[in-house]
């Protein structure tokens, strides 16, 4: 047993001397490694960082915006703008025209619908229809012709009353009619430009004091204007003519604007007994040429219209006419004037005392019927 145990602890010194040895090896061999490179031995290679080339992404195109610097495209004949929030009828009128007073021009073409932002409006360059033709028949203009007013009733068929006046251009106002001048006038006869539909001129003859003490006013109320056709022998002052003070004062208020009706309101078609020709020519320069150069001197303003007195004219007249540089003349035939009518032979439809408003709505003929 004693034997046995001293076994033991001899074997025990040779396993832990066995195990020194084996850690020695292992070391030395460790240190060679790091000590020569460890030859013979190829490390593992070193890892390099993996390329991250940055792929370039392919960008979808973004929506166009269209963005409409020019509102306004243009032909010879249109131009279609694209409305803005502060275009109407009359500042297109004004921009494309120079008048406003042709907004109607443009409004008729659009079928008078309001003008909305951001839509389509289109502004005929050329004019429309010049002529107001149509298919079944054409538009002519009415002249109204007035002499005298009275603030009541008269016996006289020559005077309208205030207040029949008063309701004739009620009418006017609430149906639709244009009062127009005869500029605009001239312009249809001549083929330029076709007035509104409905248009009619209002004229007032010889110069009596009621047009500035009972027409004026009502026309100004309703935004009319009106041709006085003055013969100049009569402008004077007085308690039943007109000063030339008066007429002065309308025209600055916008009222009427100022035409000839001769000097001294003869017949211009009638010669005196034996009167030579050259002597009735001469009369003749003296009614039309006096009368424009007088109207001139005292309104600063040429006439260009005249109203024959009495209605009458003949060739001799037109010939003095033209002379003095007169663009048109006016009978008192009643009835309304289309396009293809003479200049110097224009109607205008007397207005004679009536209390009925028949007779005046008789008097306006704004367009003439054809059958086919």
């Amino acid at each position: 047993m004693q034997e046995a145990r001293g076994k033991k602890p001899e074997a025990r010194k040779n396993l832990t001397s066995c195990i020194l040895h084996l850690a020695s090896c292992f070391l030395l061999l460790v240190s060679c490694f790091y000590l020569t490179g460890c030859a013979g031995v190829t490390p593992p290679p070193e890892k390099k960082p993996i390329s991250t080339q940055k792929v370039e992404e392919k960008k979808l195109p973004e929506p166009e915006v269209i963005v409409l610097k020019d509102r306004e495209r243009k032909s010879e004949e249109y131009a279609v703008i694209i409305a803005s929030p502060s275009d109407t009828y009359e500042s297109l009128a004004e921009k494309y025209y120079g008048d406003k007073s042709f907004f109607y021009i443009i409004a008729e073409f659009n079928q008078d619908r309001a003008i909305t932002a951001d839509k389509e409006v289109v502004i005929p360059l050329k004019p429309a229809n010049p002529a107001g033709l149509y298919a079944d028949g054409y538009q002519t203009v009415p002249i109204l012709c007035y002499h005298q007013f009275s603030k009541g009733k008269s016996k006289d068929k020559m005077i309208v009353s205030e207040d029949m006046f008063d309701k004739q251009m009620v009418y006017l106002k609430e149906n639709g009619y244009n009062v127009i001048t005869l500029k605009e006038l001239h312009d249809f006869i001549n083929y330029k430009r076709r007035p509104p539909q409905n248009s009619v001129v209002i004229t007032i003859d010889d110069g009596w004091k009621s047009a500035k003490t009972a027409a004026a006013p009502i026309l100004k109320k309703y935004g009319f204007k009106a041709t006085l056709f003055i013969y100049t022998d009569l402008i004077k002052p007085g308690k039943i003519t007109l000063s030339w003070d008066d007429v002065k004062e309308m025209m600055d208020e916008g009222v009427i604007e100022v035409q000839s009706h001769s000097r001294s309101h003869p017949d211009l078609t009638k010669m005196k007994e034996n009167e030579p020709e050259a002597a009735y020519i001469q009369r003749l320069e003296k009614e039309i040429g006096e009368s424009q150069k007088i109207i001139e001197q005292k309104l600063g303003i040429k006439p260009v219209f005249m109203a024959y007195p009495f209605g009458t004219f003949n060739d001799a007249v037109i010939d003095t006419l033209k002379r003095y540089q007169y663009a048109g003349a006016f009978t008192v035939i009643k009835g309304g004037n289309p396009f293809f009518y003479n200049n110097f032979s224009l109607n205008r439809s007397m207005v004679f005392n009536s209390e009925k408003i028949e007779d005046f709505i008789k008097l306006l003929e704004t367009f003439r019927k054809e059958q086919l």
